[in-house]
């Protein structure tokens, strides 16, 4: 009996899967789902335990799914190496078939490529198992978008953005034409762990999502959205419903709600980057099509496409630069001068620093585990440039708390706010947190709404609340940033 496993890690659906579809082609449907909770992962100090619990709802979902679709998940502990391991003693111990195929979707982060190397060779050299795998959350991946000189990869994110457009309109028919119903059966798959005779049985008894989820749920710090793809896809339909007719504008305005919200989504591969732009591109939208004509809409969805792919410009330096995960990319600023004051990183961490909209944003974060981008770079500017506490502190707070929380995105703004990236915004550019807040929250209703005791001051004032006009118990400013900001940009002179 030929049978596959597909290992699940963040394609977290059945629809659309390549890999999936790829070992369900082959052996006619018949493929097991897998998925590890591995201590590697869930120990690591950028697993926040708020996105943890994200991705076990998501698994659940997931599981859900298979079965609809006539498959089933076994979530196994320990990790890859172990899980498998397990496998093959009980097919050896029962007499069972061990599956001809494994098939997964690639990473790209350091440490997943030398995971997926490690369990390439257990497979295939030591085991006889035929390895397949294919692209899934990146539209192209790291190599194919590449200078036309053929010089390396791309450093600067314009000629990037501008080449990636260019290969996308030749080669559109990789980009699926439609998404799958979200809600209907994916036919294909009929298999499920019951039918290895007893070996599906005892490695049923090792599942652990059901105890995994109650042990991790009582540490959630915030209310969890809705997992899984059919509610990744009605936030996609609210998003093309509403909000991405006015992106370019509204994106920057942390009061409304003008951004897709789709992050959370695309991290655990519920959706995929390719299957927004194909909803972006779907015939029956009276909308420009991305590189297409204008439209109505056009400069909102030419907006959120530059933004996807950012997205697929910090994966492509993360892979091909990975030192950049605990380094400057930019190696001198190696030598930047940052300052170890506690109370400060505190007060930042607490929404305590006087300055509103930093204040707003830091008290969005711990509430939801969700902050405006707008106001990431506010307070990853004022964090860098204003407290000169080191990028490397604010991005692991942000992937403790964030539940989009992703290595690539997020060590690329931050070092893109601290001026430390590839293609950063330039060291002497550094944000005035007052001046931000009156520009984007221009009624300050962001700030009323995160910062309650400023809410009764006049709108003007909730900016930066004069001294008589300060609520009891909010701080007056904890730093001067007209003089930091003279400190910064001191420092980074002394280097440049």
């Amino acid at each position: 009996m030929m049978y596959a496993i597909h290992w699940f890690r963040r394609d977290l659906r059945v629809a659309t899967n390549p890999a999936l579809a790829k070992s369900r082609a082959r052996t006619g449907g018949k493929v097991l789902g897998l998925f590890c909770v591995d201590p590697q992962i869930v120990s690591r100090p950028d697993t926040g335990i708020d996105r943890f619990a994200f991705v076990l709802e998501s698994v659940a979902a997931l599981r859900e799914e298979l079965r609809t679709a006539g498959g089933d998940l076994l979530v196994l502990p320990g990790t890859p190496e172990e899980a498998f391991g397990r496998i093959f003693s009980e097919c050896a111990r029962h007499g069972s078939a061990r599956p001809a195929i494994v098939s997964f979707n690639r990473d790209y982060e350091p440490f997943a490529r030398d995971r997926d190397t490690r369990l390439t060779r257990l497979l295939e050299q030591e085991n006889g198992v035929e390895v397949v795998t294919d692209r899934d959350h990146l539209v192209f991946e790291p190599g194919e978008i590449t200078p036309q000189s053929g010089d390396g990869h791309y450093r600067v994110f314009s000629p990037f953005e501008k080449r990636w457009r260019a290969v996308f309109a030749e080669q559109r028919h990789r980009v699926p034409d439609r998404a799958d119903n979200p809600g209907g059966r994916t036919p294909g798959i009929r298999f499920t762990w019951s039918d290895l005779p007893g070996t599906g049985r005892e490695l049923q008894r090792h599942d652990v999502i059901d105890t995994t989820r109650d042990s991790v749920q009582p540490r959630v710090r915030v209310t969890l959205p809705p997992a899984g793809r059919v509610a990744a896809h009605r936030r996609l339909s609210e998003f093309l419903a509403g909000p991405i007719a006015s992106y370019d504008e509204a994106r920057d305005i942390p009061a409304v709600d003008g951004t897709s919200r789709l992050s959370i989504y695309l991290k655990v591969g519920s959706l995929t980057t390719a299957e927004i732009i194909a909803a972006l591109d779907s015939p029956d939208r009276e909308t420009a099509r991305p590189g297409r004509a204008p439209g109505p809409q056009a400069p909102g969805i030419e907006r959120f496409l530059t933004e996807l792919i950012w997205r697929e410009f910090y994966y492509h330096i993360l892979y091909h630069q990975p030192r950049v995960e605990h380094e400057p990319f930019l190696t001198r600023y190696w030598r930047l001068q940052w300052d170890d004051d506690e109370s400060r990183f505190d007060a930042w961490k607490a929404g305590l620093t006087g300055f509103p909209i930093v204040d707003a944003g830091m008290r969005q974060l711990k509430a939801t585990g969700w902050m405006h981008n707008r106001v990431r770079m506010i307070v990853a500017s004022f964090l860098t440039k204003d407290l000169h506490i080191d990028w490397r502190r604010g991005e692991a707070y942000f992937m403790d708390r964030l539940l989009d929380g992703d290595l690539a995105a997020n060590n690329g703004g931050w070092q893109w706010a601290a001026s430390t990236g590839c293609d950063p915004q330039p060291y002497f550019r550094i944000f005035n947190p007052e001046r931000q807040s009156r520009r984007f929250d221009p009624d300050g209703e962001y700030i009323a709404r995160w910062v309650p005791e400023l809410a009764a001051l006049d709108k003007k004032s909730r900016h930066a609340p004069p001294e008589d006009a300060r609520p009891n118990g909010y701080p007056a400013p904890i730093v001067d940033h007209a003089r930091e900001r003279k400190v910064a940009l001191e420092r980074y002179r002394a280097i440049v």
